[in-house]
């Protein structure tokens, strides 16, 4: 019993609430018609709709990092100059950039170079020559100590005077001091030999710097694919600064693409990654495409008050017929219904008087259940009645006058239509006419009828006549004349 009443209850809370007749005024009276629509069926979607971009999957930025004037575009595989649309491979010269500063450079650092090496070579040698000093010096030391270990043994005296003795001593003390000279400079030597070799490391860095600014005025791309955008001109000049100068955007493979959509934060709840995605494009209205949700930035934009997230939709594009930053309206397939009963939104929203329903159903329609018992039976199991679909009752056109309901379990929406399920033991088919609402039809009566008297119009009402002495005649009195009829004589 607490089913029949709840679908009673969905069909009656509002029963009486439609006005049939209304007044118009006096010489106007006011009938009805319904507004119907028919059930449909096929293939349901539920979508979110958006907007966005085609974007290149992977879009190399080509640029320069030396100064110079551009001299010369590079060309493709049939010879023609490089340009927008071009396609390129990985190595493949695109620009030349003057190169006369870079040379005069190569120059330079070539002779740093060669004078390091010199240097290089200068110490070795002094190197070498400290070390033949040191070895004299030492010889001289050793004959020094030596003499001075015989005149020690001598003596002061008649073989050695004193003075001879004092100049052994010296030439000692000669020797030693020569030796230890010979020793700094050759440190100093060493010393020379390290600040050329260091020289020379900085010099040939400086050449290999020079050579590599070389190839950088050979501007190529390091990748195959076509160029999307070239931002110079030959003649042009490249200012290089902290920040590589853009030449040329090259997109990498343009058979495959992406849309950048935008879609609103009151819709991104639906959009997940791996989702079907259906677009179209403005340059090609009568063909379909599709995609599929590789991501969701999480970075939000908010203009005029409206926050939207870019989701990426990866495309194929195998014959290049897309091409990048093509505008494209794109549909989330949020869920798809095949061969589903489908119903205008808009049957849900009429409710009939009493006396519009057909007069069978009128006589064993349910009651409204109690308020506890809808309840209880409601929080018995939200999930299953959630799953399920919301029971409700919709109306079907039985007679001019007359509607007869469905009971029906209401599924998913698109905002438009609904799908809906027949309860057990109900019928619905393709065709049938659900009553939507009731329009308002005013008839009123043509004073040009002659006479003519159509039962379906209001009646005017008879307006009163007014006798010669101003008073308001009755019905049944006489207007023909202006004066009171009298008693018959």
């Amino acid at each position: 019993m607490k089913g029949i009443y709840k679908w009673g209850a969905a069909a009656l809370v509002a029963g009486g609430g439609v006005a049939v007749w209304l007044s118009m005024g006096e010489n106007a009276q006011q009938d009805f018609r319904f507004k119907t629509d028919k059930v449909s069926k096929g293939d349901f979607v539920s979508k979110v709709q958006a907007t966005g971009t085609l974007e290149p999957e992977e879009l190399v930025d080509v640029g320069a990092q030396v100064t110079g004037e551009i001299k010369e575009f590079g060309t493709d595989a049939d010879g023609n100059r490089v340009d927008y649309g071009s396609e390129v491979k990985a190595g493949q010269l695109l620009a030349r950039i003057d190169d006369t500063i870079v040379e005069l450079d190569i120059k330079r650092a070539e002779a740093s170079v060669a004078q390091a090496k010199a240097q290089i070579l200068s110490a070795e040698a002094g190197l070498a020559q400290a070390r033949a000093s040191i070895s004299q010096a030492q010889a001289n030391k050793n004959k020094a100590d030596r003499d001075l270990d015989r005149a020690k043994k001598l003596g002061v005296g008649d073989a050695l005077s004193q003075m001879s003795y004092d100049q052994y001593v010296n030439a000692a003390e000669t020797a030693a001091a020569s030796l230890e000279s010979a020793e700094a400079q050759l440190q100093t030597a060493t010393a020379q030999q390290a600040s050329a070799a260091a020289q020379l490391q900085s010099a040939q860095a400086q050449l290999e710097s020079e050579l590599r600014n070389r190839d950088y005025t050979r501007i190529t791309t390091p990748v195959d694919g076509t160029i999307v955008v070239r931002q110079v001109n030959v003649g042009q000049t490249v200012v290089s600064s902290m920040n590589a100068t853009t030449l040329f955007l090259v997109a990498r493979d343009l058979s495959k693409m992406q849309i950048w959509a935008s879609v609103n934060e009151a819709d991104i709840a639906k959009v997940k990654p791996g989702q079907e995605v259906r677009y179209t494009v403005d340059a090609l209205p009568n063909e379909n495409f599709t995609g599929v949700v590789n991501k969701i930035r999480p970075n939000a934009t908010m203009s005029s008050n409206v926050v939207t997230y870019i989701v990426e939709v990866d495309i194929e594009n195998p014959d290049r017929k897309l091409l990048p930053y093509m505008s494209a309206n794109a549909n989330f397939i949020v869920k798809e219904v095949k061969d589903a009963l489908m119903v205008p939104d808009a049957v849900f929203d009429f409710r009939p008087s009493p006396d519009m329903i057909d007069e069978q159903f009128r006589k064993s329609r349910p009651k409204p259940p109690p308020v506890e018992v809808a309840a209880e039976d409601e929080a018995a199991d939200p999930a299953k009645q959630a799953e399920e679909g919301e029971r409700t009752l919709i109306w079907r056109k039985v007679g001019e006058k007359t509607v007869a309901p469905i009971r029906v379990l209401k599924k998913d929406t698109d905002g438009t239509r609904t799908i809906v399920i027949p309860a057990e033991g109900e019928t619905l088919e393709p065709g049938t006419e659900l009553v939507t609402g009731i329009m308002a039809v005013t008839t009123e009566e043509s004073a040009s009828s002659g006479g003519s008297n159509n039962p379906f119009a209001p009646k005017r009402p008879e307006r009163r006549q007014r006798t010669a002495g101003g008073v308001e005649a009755k019905p049944g009195q006489n207007q023909g004349g202006g004066h009171r009829g009298g008693p018959p004589m």
